[in-house]
């Protein structure tokens, strides 16, 4: 995000909340603010300067269908990188003028979509910057009617939505967890490969374990302004998944979309787990995932046909069983990482599937043996728990 520095005056602003005391506050416009003035420049006020800035136009989602948000992890470190710019030209500003710290005003339009997203990124700027709880950073915006919540990448109705709470432990968990940290996250990287002609690769646990939409035969060449590009095919994959420490690739949907050999002569095991799309994981199928991702000493490279809804569940699964993610933390992490991910009932499914998977044993290997009274689940202790992280 660039937020350019203007000198007009701002748009009528109106529900203001104080995120930081002093410093920070966030307001709405009912102005459209694509033809509104967005200043960041300062503005005179009764006790102190004003900087704005509207992420609207710099902070876009891209849509699916019907979702339109949470923004993912790339848009919400901009966004803490560019408020503590703010934060900090506004301290400066402030001084030179001899009125103390100037304000940082972040705002939005009023349009239910926008607000949204532009409260749950201040709520994760909260934690990820200010090290505040979950509940500590939602509190700031518990004034706000109605609460704004996320759905999924569908149409139709949504009948289960994530909270801005939900993202904030999310975001909170995995910091906590050692999964991610903003000291060791390369913008640049997840920017780069998040792209369809590099990959459309994205880390759900940098170093362990990464979602990718599902490679076919041909290439398909995508059209931009001026030029022409094309996804990747398996072995160009098998060639960057070399370079990103990759062991195992997982696939989800049709054997007949590639040949499993690209990766195989490159040295990484490959593993079909085939099921409907759309459609929950069988049991033996989601075991055999955690079982082939609990013991690769590598990286594993998960996908379906886009990799979003059968990836992600059976991701969010592992964060579940040995991260102790609830199942909406873990969707709400899967869809920061990789915006569109857990469609539809594989949410209910996962909620319904938290408790069997909190009762069994973090980093124990799930084995499955058949008896006469059917399968009979049973855990063998990993020899290793600590998972290397690689970038």
């Amino acid at each position: 995000m660039t937020a350019a520095e203007k000198t007009s005056e701002p748009p009528p602003l109106y529900d203001r909340v104080v995120v930081v005391p002093e410093k920070l506050e966030y307001a709405v416009t009912s102005q459209t603010t694509t033809t509104a003035p967005r200043p960041t420049a300062a503005k005179a006020g009764p006790q102190a300067k004003e900087l704005y800035v509207c992420i609207d136009d710099e902070l876009v989602y891209a849509r699916f269908f019907a979702d339109f948000g949470p923004l993912n992890l790339a848009q919400t470190v901009r966004f803490c990188n560019d408020v503590h710019q703010k934060l900090a030209a506004a301290a400066v500003n402030g001084s030179d003028s001899g009125c103390g710290t100037a304000l940082v005003v972040v705002y939005s339009s009023d349009h239910p979509h926008k607000r949204a997203n532009a409260m749950a990124l201040l709520v994760l700027y909260l934690v990820i910057v200010h090290k505040c709880t979950p509940e500590q950073a939602v509190a700031r915006f518990q004034s706000v009617r109605p609460p704004f919540g996320f759905r999924d990448a569908a149409y139709g109705i949504c009948t289960f939505f994530i909270t801005m709470l939900d993202c904030a432990s999310a975001v909170h968990k995995a910091i906590q967890s050692g999964i991610w940290s903003l000291e060791s996250f390369s913008l640049s990287e997840y920017e780069h490969y998040d792209q369809l002609q590099h990959g459309d690769v994205n880390w759900i646990i940098p170093g362990k374990l990464m979602a990718f939409s599902g490679p076919q035969r041909e290439r398909i060449v995508l059209d931009g302004p001026g030029k022409s590009t094309s996804t990747l095919l398996a072995q160009d994959y098998a060639t960057l998944f070399r370079q990103l420490s990759v062991s195992c690739v997982v696939r989800f949907n049709e054997p007949s979309t590639y040949d499993r050999k690209a990766f195989l002569h490159a040295g990484i095991q490959h593993l079909d787990l085939q099921y409907p799309d759309g459609g929950n994981p069988p049991d033996e199928i989601l075991h055999k995932f955690l079982r082939t991702c609990e013991r690769e000493t590598g990286a594993v490279a998960v996908h379906c046909k886009a990799g979003l809804g059968r990836t992600g569940t059976n991701i969010a699964a592992y964060l579940m069983k040995n991260y102790r993610f609830t199942a909406r933390e873990a969707i709400a992490w899967c869809r920061i990482c990789r915006p569109g991910s857990i469609v539809g009932p594989q949410q209910h499914y996962l909620a319904v599937k938290q408790r069997e998977l909190f009762q069994l044993s973090p980093f124990e290997t799930i084995t499955m043996e058949k008896e006469t009274t059917g399968l009979r689940r049973k855990t063998k202790k990993k020899q290793n728990t600590n998972i290397e992280l690689r970038r």
